[in-house]
């Protein structure tokens, strides 16, 4: 007696109750979109019959035979996703990675299976828009990797594998697939997935990344959608860390522009001064080397993220915003976090001399490490207190022994607290990203508006009226001076009071020069007072003394 060979119909029942435990998994599948039966829910179905589980599985003729699997696999050889923050070893897809890709990248047709349905061939083409990931999986997070304890401690911000829960499974090798995070049989959640996502809470079962929880990012109005705010685990915009926008400074000003966080950021970055973060595009990686790498800036040479918060500190230590920022140290030396404020600004202000026009000084160096140097013979007292425990004239709540930021000095010129202007040295009107009007130009008549900026720590009548010095006579005699025609306003390292003389302005005319004798000094006399020796506004100065 010849035995027929069952049609796929005749063992759903029975397929179901081995691949799901129950029958009930049938029932769950023809719920999602996954039933391409015509009576399914989707927008990809079948134009006749009603069998769910013989678009992916068949008791019959099925390769591979451990998932039973009813579709035809391609040969295809996938692009892989790649950072240069990736530790894990990837491999072409395999296991139930290979087996959703027979549908989703979008090569073979749905209905071109290995045994057809009892009311035959389907005839479905092959799966487009968002379902369809293609054969480029570089913008897709990696499947196909063996996730063990090895690569959690190599990587970094990675949880080891024993503290997944059973609802994330990995596969018997190890490796992590598709169905990890997705369950191809269960749509409850959306997506296939899991686990909920809201608030990030399947990305943080994997991924650690610092004190995420109490970041402004995990806590602000996109916390909801937390990391998805940012990222895109498939066809993400820029496949590299799966970003969501194609342009760098997109990615934070999506929402930084004042339609999700509440301080606009964008309108500071097209003013006359600012940190140009629309020159270049894709330039910053986070295992960038700043000794070496190449120019640039973006968001996240100064923000983490994941990291950054609202909360305060004291000068000079870093404040929330920075929190988790890389820097380089007083040394040169790159630090992973930046302890201190003036370690981010040093990551590009701290290496070399600036490529753009500047003032030109006696000792003739525009890098702040160098000139903010606590050996140095005077600076500003932004990496410690300083030199002059004597100094006076100070506006209230700051004293000879006061500690500044960078910030204080560079800053948005339209901040201030408690305001909807964000703060921070995004950008500015006065050159270079100054909070105050500070001319540095020769001849300037002195005024309350020409030295804002030196007016906000120093009192102008202390200035002006000479307690320590006779600054009168230059500010507002002999055609008028600017404080940086004498001052180096990170400091010196060769004088007291800061004292670097400028020999060219940013427009390379003549400020001060040697007198006849080839002199270019200052001679501090104590208590104030000093001798110089050189030329300005046509006058020839030899161990002329103020007093």
């Amino acid at each position: 007696m010849r035995i027929s060979r069952p049609r796929a119909s005749s063992v759903t029942w029975l397929m179901c109750a081995w691949l799901g435990g129950l029958p009930m998994a049938e029932a769950d599948v023809a719920r999602t979109t996954h039933n391409l039966s015509a009576a399914g829910p989707g927008p990809v179905k079948s134009s006749r019959g009603t069998e769910v589980c013989v678009f992916c599985h068949t008791p019959h003729n099925a390769n591979p035979s451990r998932a039973l699997w009813n579709q035809r696999l391609p040969g295809t050889t996938y692009r892989l996703y790649s950072s240069s923050t990736l530790k894990a070893t990837l491999n072409q897809p395999t296991g139930s990675s290979r087996l959703c890709l027979s549908c989703h990248d979008g090569t073979v047709a749905l209905g071109l299976l290995r045994v057809p349905p009892a009311a035959g061939a389907p005839g479905l083409s092959s799966l487009t828009g968002r379902g369809s990931l293609g054969t480029d999986l570089s913008d897709d997070h990696p499947v196909s990797f063996v996730y063990d304890a090895r690569l959690a401690l190599a990587r970094g911000e990675l949880l080891p594998p024993a503290s997944l829960p059973k609802s994330l499974p990995l596969d018997q090798t190890q490796q992590l697939q598709c169905t990890t995070c997705h369950d191809p049989h269960d749509n409850t959640l959306g997506q296939f997935l899991r686990m909920s996502n809201r608030t990030s809470a399947m990305c943080t079962v994997c991924h650690t990344i610092g004190p995420w929880a109490s970041s402004s990012h995990a806590k602000s109005t996109s916390a909801e959608r937390g990391c998805a705010a940012c990222h895109q685990p498939h066809g993400a915009a820029h496949p590299t860390r799966l970003l969501a926008e194609a342009q760098e400074s997109r990615v934070c000003l999506v929402c930084h522009n004042g339609r999700a966080a509440s301080r606009n950021v964008e309108p500071e970055f097209l003013k006359l001064s600012a940190h140009p973060v629309y020159a270049s595009n894709w330039v910053h990686d986070p295992r960038e080397d700043p000794r070496t790498m190449p120019r640039h800036v973006t968001c996240a040479d100064c923000h983490n993220p994941h990291q950054a918060s609202a909360t305060g500190s004291s000068a000079p230590s870093v404040s929330g915003p920075l929190r988790g920022a890389s820097g380089v140290n007083l040394s040169g030396a790159p630090v992973r976090e930046a302890r201190y404020e003036y370690e981010v600004c040093l990551k590009c202000h701290g290496l070399r001399d600036p490529a753009t026009p500047g003032i030109i000084r006696q000792d003739n160096t525009r890098n702040v490490r160098l000139e903010i140097d606590p050996g140095n013979a005077s600076y500003h007292p932004i990496a410690a207190v300083g030199r002059d425990p004597a100094l006076s004239g100070l506006q209230p709540g700051h004293t000879a022994s006061s500690l500044i930021r960078c910030s204080e000095c560079h800053d948005n010129d339209e901040a201030s607290f408690g305001g909807r202007r964000t703060r921070g040295p995004h950008g500015s009107r006065f050159k270079p990203i100054l909070a105050r009007e500070y001319q540095q130009g020769d001849p300037v008549l002195e005024s309350p508006q020409s030295a804002a900026l030196c007016y906000t720590c120093h009192t102008r009548s202390a200035v002006v009226s000479g307690v320590r010095f006779p600054h009168e006579v230059h500010l507002r005699e002999l055609g008028g001076a600017s404080c940086a025609v004498c001052h180096d306003a990170h400091g010196s390292r060769r004088h007291k009071r800061l004292i670097n003389f400028m020999l060219r302005d940013q427009a390379g005319r003549i400020v001060v020069s040697p007198n006849r004798m080839g002199l270019l000094e200052f001679l501090p006399t104590g208590d104030g007072n000093g001798e110089c020796s050189l030329s300005c506004h046509g006058k020839d100065h030899h161990h002329r003394t103020y007093r």
